[in-house]
């Protein structure tokens, strides 16, 4: 089993490794399609396993958890940018670019940041334990939903759209 710290950073690997194959993959072809849909899957898991876990187990560094929600706002933003900006478009893979490294920039603030989190936070490791169990826990939960397949889907299709 692996503590809170290690199931965020094997997650950010994750997330930086879609990342570098959906750069890779042809624009408009149906792998980067793929890449894109389990990329938006595993973003919309880590999101909620922050959001509704990791962040408030870390609620006494309330400075550190603003500026990440702020981050995930940014990151959405640039998410919205990217999905409204079509393939056949000469912006197309700048804007998938910038979502990545806002992404990534993320990541490694976190990793830096809130890994392990500042005092007064002091988790013991039987803590860390029980929450790294609750958030890979959560982390299969999502993956196996279809109904949270949809959701990503349609927020996706949502942010596209505006």
């Amino acid at each position: 089993m692996s503590d809170a710290y290690q199931v965020l950073r094997d997650h950010h690997d994750v997330l930086r490794g879609l990342g570098t194959r959906f750069k890779a993959a042809p624009v408009g072809s149906v792998e980067r399609q793929k890449i894109l849909d389990e990329l938006l899957q595993e973003f919309n898991i880590h999101m909620r396993i922050e959001d509704d876990i990791y962040y408030p187990a870390l609620a006494a560094a309330s400075k550190l958890i603003a500026v990440a929600h702020a981050e995930h706002r940014q990151i959405y933003d640039q998410l919205a940018v990217a999905l409204r900006t079509p393939a056949h478009s000469p912006h197309h893979v700048a804007e998938w670019d910038s979502f990545l490294t806002v992404l990534e920039a993320h990541a490694d603030e976190e990793e830096r940041d809130l890994i392990p989190p500042p005092a007064p936070v002091d988790l013991t490791a039987t803590e860390l334990e029980d929450l790294g169990a609750r958030m890979a826990a959560e982390m299969v939960r999502l993956r196996n939903s279809k109904l949270e397949r949809m959701h990503v889907k349609a927020r996706a299709a949502l942010l596209g759209v505006f």
